[in-house]
């Protein structure tokens, strides 16, 4: 057996190391591993914050450091390390996006839709929409009117939710005037997840009579967004909203690739979870 170091096996490497130095590096080589599944998108999938994994996996490193099984913390870097190089510099990725990705064909024959329907994401403190949802809100707006649809349908962030953030009811709106201030707004509140929002759309349809409606949703949140949406029974088309964070369909650079995968390994953990309490079909 050996340690972090390790140490009863052959020439006996770094025996006289003190037991604090040993501590230290496994703490270091937690870090490492809490770095590396981060960028791979893991907390992000499992849902524990940045902070917990680092102060869990600091501790668990500076613990495992000194025991016999101190040499698999070289052991995980080193897999989770070769992960990385994969997704960064080989073609692996591309493919395990496609089944993420969901974008309804329209035809002459295709059913009319009464609304373009936005999904949500995050924002500020000061309700400012950011990144996902900003990109979900214009490609939401650029569909109702290519489509001459006057109504969009969007979801409010913040709310009654956190009372640390403030709703996002006011920057949408802000938006919809500069970009489209013919269209008519609707709006649903007290939403915290996919879910939620599925269950409220198709309620708003129910209560105004919409038959169809357009979801419009970040690409590789489409097929799950979409499934949800119509298990609660509001038929959809799905279109997703344009990618601007990355290139989806120029998956040619590393950093494009790490961003694409760690979206497949949220949208894995989050369809397995939707399907396991009968959220999608």
């Amino acid at each position: 057996m050996s340690d972090l170091l390790f140490r009863g096996r052959g020439a006996d490497v770094g025996g006289r190391a003190p037991a604090w130095l040993v501590r230290s590096a496994g703490a270091v080589l937690g870090l490492a591993i809490m770095q590396l599944a981060a960028v791979l998108g893991v907390w992000t999938a499992v849902g524990v914050s940045s902070f917990t994994a680092r102060l869990v996996l600091m501790s668990a490193g500076a613990l495992l450091a000194t025991s016999s099984r101190g040499a698999w913390l070289w052991l995980i870097s080193g897999l989770l390390s070769t992960a990385l190089m994969l997704v960064s510099y080989t073609p692996l990725v591309a493919p395990l996006v496609v089944p993420f990705v969901r974008r309804d064909a329209v035809t002459p024959t295709s059913p009319p839709a009464d609304a373009v329907v936005v999904l949500s994401g995050g924002v500020t403190s000061e309700g400012r929409v950011t990144g996902a949802a900003l990109e979900r809100l214009i490609s939401g707006f650029q569909q109702a009117r290519r489509l001459g649809i006057r109504v969009v349908a969007l979801s409010v962030v913040g709310d009654d939710a956190d009372p640390s953030v403030e709703s996002s009811e006011r920057d949408q709106r802000e938006l919809a005037q500069l970009m489209a201030p013919d269209l008519e707004l609707r709006f649903v509140k007290n939403v915290h997840s996919t879910r939620d929002e599925a269950l409220a759309f198709a309620a708003m349809a129910r209560t105004h009579g919409w038959r169809r409606v357009v979801v419009v949703t970040s690409p590789l949140h489409s097929r799950r967004a979409c499934a949800a949406v119509e298990h609660a029974g509001l038929p959809v088309r799905c279109t997703p909203a344009a990618s601007r964070e990355y290139a989806l369909s120029r998956l040619d650079r590393p950093e494009n690739r790490r961003l694409a995968f760690a979206d497949v390994v949220y949208e894995s953990a989050a369809t397995l979870l939707y399907a396991l309490r009968g959220w999608t079909p």
